[in-house]
């Protein structure tokens, strides 16, 4: 249990998933309506990690690629529309850290996302502890009552696709342009080494992918849409 003076966060855990109560009353308490979820973690050295392994490129057209991804075989999951807001500290230099604090609005379902720091090299591996909490605006709140303090807004419009288990997200971000990002969600083996090799698999398995989808490797890039979008001072808008 976690005491704040604006109110009481209350976290029941289990292996996987659990439900979390959440309403705001006018005592002030917090509680959370949804679940925590630990995409498949893992234990490498002395860190957890998730078994989530993510590339994304450039590309031209969306409605192009996503011709090519039906035409061989893909499955069309949804559309949706993503709001992320992301945090800084003044006494946690996430950026420094290689971490990242988001919480995303896509419609009426929001979630609060902790990005750890990234591990391997040519894709995308890090942790990721997501928490789905019914109030967007209120848990912006209690985040700045801890200390953080909003950084940058992305948008984007978002389709998903899924083929042979690895999802594919074709993106328009707004002030970078369309991208895909190729991801994948997996258990990986125990220990560093058996971890690590489990990772490259798959890893070499989005190669294969974007590959199949004819995009160049050389246009692979593992860097977000927040290191992306405040790369370019023209079009970065920080919130102060």
């Amino acid at each position: 249990m976690v005491h704040h003076p604006i109110g009481r966060l209350t976290i029941y855990a289990s292996l996987k998933s659990f439900p979390l109560g959440v309403s705001f009353t006018q005592t002030g308490k917090l509680h959370f309506a949804g679940a925590v979820r630990v995409c498949q973690s893992q234990q490498i050295g002395d860190r957890t990690l998730t078994g989530e392994v993510e590339v994304k490129a450039r590309i031209e057209s969306r409605e192009e690629l996503a011709r090519t991804i039906k035409r061989i075989g893909g499955k069309f999951v949804r559309e949706v529309v993503q709001e992320d807001l992301y945090f800084t500290h003044p006494c946690r230099d996430l950026k420094e850290r290689d971490e990242a604090l988001r919480l995303r609005r896509e419609g009426k379902n929001y979630t609060l996302t902790f990005k750890g720091r990234r591990v391997g090299k040519g894709a995308k591996i890090r942790e990721e502890l997501e928490v789905r909490v019914g109030d967007f605006d209120r848990t912006a709140t209690l985040l700045e009552r801890l200390g953080f303090e909003k950084a940058f807004i992305i948008k984007k419009r978002r389709k998903e696709f899924v083929l042979d288990g690895v999802t594919i997200a074709l993106d328009s971000v707004e002030g970078l342009g369309e991208f895909v990002e190729v991801e994948v969600v997996t258990t990986a083996g125990k220990g560093r080494r058996g971890g690590l090799q489990r990772m490259e698999s798959f890893k070499n398995r989005l190669f294969s992918m974007a590959d199949g989808l004819g995009i160049p490797r050389e246009r692979l890039t593992t860097e977000s849409y927040l290191e992306l979008l405040t790369s370019k001072s023209s079009s970065s808008k920080p919130l102060r």
